[in-house]
Parts: C-alpha cells; sequence; structure tokens
C-alpha cells in the first residue's frame, strides 16, 4: 500500500472543516462522484487529494488539497495581506500518481520546512516530476483566474482560505522567474497561450 489509499466519502468521519471544504469544492466542480486520494500516513496537517472528473461547464479534471487549510502558514510581515491559509489545485487531462503526490508534498511543505507557499512562487523540484521523464522540474503558483469569484468565499476559523493554482514548469522557466520576475514568467504563458491543463510532454517557453 502506497501513501495513499482509496476511499468513499463518509461524513461520519470528516471534522466540521473537512465537511466545509467538500461543501465548498462541490458547489463549485460538481459532486464528489469520485473517490478521495487518503493520506496514510501521520503528518502536521493530513492532506487529502480531491478529484473532479470533466463535466459540460469544466472540460478537465480538477485535483485539489483538502487540510492544508488546517493550519496557519507562517506569513511574514512584509506580506501582510495574504490569507494565512491555502489549498493547491491544478486541472489534468487525466489524474495521475504523480500528481497526488506532488499535491500532497507541496501542501505539507509550509509545515515541515517553517516557510510559506503563495502566488507567484516557484518552487524547484530538482528532477522531473512526472512519471516519465520530462523536462518539468519546479513548480509555480498563480491565482486561481479560471474559478468563478465565489471560489474565494472559504473561510476557516474566519481567517481567508486562498486557493494556489500550481503549473508544472521547466528548470529555465523557473529561473527565468528569478532574473525578470515571476509576473513576468506569466506574461510569457499567456502570450503563449499555455493550456491550464498540464501537458507533461511540453517543452521549455524561455
Amino acid at each position: 500500500m502506497g501513501i495513499f489509499d482509496m476511499f468513499k466519502r463518509s461524513s461520519d468521519e470528516q471534522g466540521d472543516w473537512i465537511e466545509k471544504r467538500e461543501e465548498h469544492y462541490c458547489k463549485l466542480f460538481g459532486p464528489m462522484s469520485e473517490d478521495v486520494m487518503h493520506s496514510s500516513d501521520v503528518k502536521d496537517v493530513h492532506v487529502d487529494i480531491y478529484q473532479f472528473p470533466p463535466n459540460d461547464e469544466r472540460p478537465h479534471w480538477t485535483l485539489i488539497t483538502g487540510g492544508m487549510s488546517d493550519l496557519r502558514q507562517s506569513i511574514p510581515r512584509d506580506a501582510e495581506g495574504l490569507a494565512p491559509r491555502a489549498e493547491i489545485l491544478m486541472y489534468a487531462g487525466e489524474p495521475s500518481n504523480w500528481m497526488f503526490n506532488v499535491l500532497k508534498g507541496l501542501a505539507e511543505m509550509p509545515f515541515e520546512d517553517d516557510t510559506f507557499l503563495h502566488w507567484y512562487h516557484t518552487v524547484p523540484n530538482g528532477k522531473p516530476m512526472t512519471a516519465e521523464p520530462s523536462n518539468l522540474t519546479s513548480f509555480f503558483f498563480l491565482p486561481p483566474y479560471f474559478e468563478e469569484p465565489q471560489f474565494a468565499d472559504l473561510k476557516i476559523e474566519g481567517d481567508a482560505v486562498d486557493f494556489l493554482w500550481m503549473i508544472p514548469i521547466t528548470e529555465s522557466e523557473r529561473q527565468y522567474a528569478m532574473d525578470k520576475g515571476s509576473q513576468a514568467l506569466e506574461e510569457v504563458f499567456e502570450k503563449a497561450g499555455l493550456d491550464i491543463v498540464v501537458d507533461e510532454t511540453r517543452e521549455s517557453l524561455v
């Protein structure tokens, strides 16, 4: 058995925060018709991954963490205004095990490393994250531009929850963001018409 076990939703086993998140997700992404990837190891936060299939309004899979927002991130003073709680999402043509592992690891990272993740951050992975060899070796976070405004309405214990759209990127793209700024990399993606759905075979755009 891996770090994830498959299980069907059981409301009797969910806490108030979990139920609140699930209700919020279902309003935006549709019913929870798929199994939840349930974390089976013991960490500071218990991170599950929800997977919502395509529907008439959403022609792609939506994968989103649940549990990262149970704890506040260590937001530095010079970053005031950012919500202390967050969850991470990504869009896929088809879910894959590497996606679940990446989302889980990123969601745990702020609490294991006493740091924080937020929009416009880049994170190196040091090696391809995909199951097959690829150029995607780093992560980039943007606001969830393609979601409805009410997506930002979730609150946990009075704190807003910010949602981070995770985009796998190449090392060249990460270095471009470091040299020219994350918003410059975002502009590159916008001009290139980068698909929001992860393409594991894509080449670097810089």
